[in-house]
């Protein structure tokens, strides 16, 4: 695999793109904001929309002291009634309707 140059279009999603020199396909690392952001929509589970961790603690109401998220889907399910989550790795607040992983915690 050998390092390529990125399309205008390629630089916007990927960080970086490898290609291989016998077949010539392609193969790359996502930037981190989108890549969160996909697992955040994409999983069955809460996830951090920051951090991605599935580590995370519903609560009954907004802890003052740590920082919120500004995220749009988030405040979108906020208007909707969802409760409060916290990532426990990155101590953010969200909002999400998805029960958190059953026995997920950061330290493994």
């Amino acid at each position: 695999m050998v390092r390529v140059h990125r399309t205008v279009f390629e630089k916007w999603l990927w960080s970086e793109i490898y290609q291989c020199s016998g077949c010539n396909r392609k193969a790359g690392a996502y930037h981190r904001y989108i890549y969160t952001h996909w697992r955040f929509l994409s999983s069955r589970h809460s996830r951090c929309i920051r951090c991605g961790s599935e580590a995370i603690d519903r609560l009954k109401k907004r802890d003052k002291v740590d920082d919120f998220s500004q995220n749009p889907l988030a405040l979108i399910q906020a208007l909707a009634g969802a409760p409060v989550n916290r990532c426990s790795p990155c101590r953010l607040q969200y909002f999400d309707w998805r029960k958190p992983r059953e026995g997920a915690n950061w330290h493994s």
